[in-house]
């Protein structure tokens, strides 16, 4: 079962980089936003309109210049490095635009990598990753060299890395950016059996194939680091 309430609360958050700088650039000016759990959430905007930005603050990946980030009532925003690592290992899931598959290793050791850290055991890490490979018809392909994948396959093996560790966020930054249409639409009906089975999931895009899909209870709206509008579904 999903979490009720509100599950990621963002207040008053600004990003800028290189302060003080003759380049320095303002990506989020002041943004405010409540998010519940076991939803589909979408930031949608041109490149440039803190979208991406806005993804890695939520995930602690960067922190806010300015503002408060609360992930299920906790404020990650001024955790330690340490402390925050763990937070992101337990909470959150990562899909990334270029994927960031590590070639030379296999599709399998790719899952796994990211729950080594947790110090489970490598026997029952290898069971979870296998269970994951089939639930995304990717039993066939765990001991194939990452280099050695279609397109989707390597979208999947990326899906399957990010929920090795169960998170109970997914988060995605334009993750049907290099797929064709029938690809994409493939990647949200594996979004929407995550979402069925409890999971959160927020993305990062412009492809109107993942804007329009009928999972997404949120589409927010954002240019010039600012949240320009929001449209609510059912």
């Amino acid at each position: 079962m999903g979490y009720e309430s509100d599950m990621i609360e963002i207040r008053h958050v600004t990003k800028v980089f290189n302060k003080n700088r003759p380049n320095e650039f303002t990506a989020l000016h002041g943004v405010s936003l409540d998010l519940k759990g076991n939803r589909a959430i979408v930031f949608s905007g041109p490149s440039g309109s803190g979208k991406t930005t806005l993804l890695s603050i939520i995930g602690g990946m960067a922190k806010p210049t300015q503002g408060r980030i609360f992930v299920q009532g906790e404020e990650i925003s001024r955790l330690s490095g340490r402390f925050l690592t763990e937070v992101r290992r337990r909470t959150f899931g990562f899909i990334f635009q270029q994927l960031n598959l590590i070639r030379g290793m296999t599709a399998l050791e790719n899952v796994m990598l990211p729950g080594y850290p947790t110090g489970e055991r490598r026997r029952d890490l290898r069971k979870r990753a296998i269970r994951l490979f089939e639930t995304l018809n990717l039993g066939n392909r765990a001991e194939a060299k990452v280099e050695w994948l279609s397109g989707g396959e390597a979208q999947r093996v990326a899906i399957a890395r990010a929920l090795i560790n169960d998170p109970s966020i997914l988060i995605a930054d334009e993750p049907t950016a290099h797929l064709d249409s029938k690809l994409s639409q493939d990647f949200m009906g594996i979004m929407e059996r995550l979402k069925e089975g409890g999971k959160t999931i927020i993305l990062a895009s412009h492809d109107p194939i993942v804007c329009g899909s009928r999972i997404v209870e949120r589409l927010v709206r954002m240019r010039d680091g600012l949240i320009l509008g929001q449209e609510v579904g059912e």
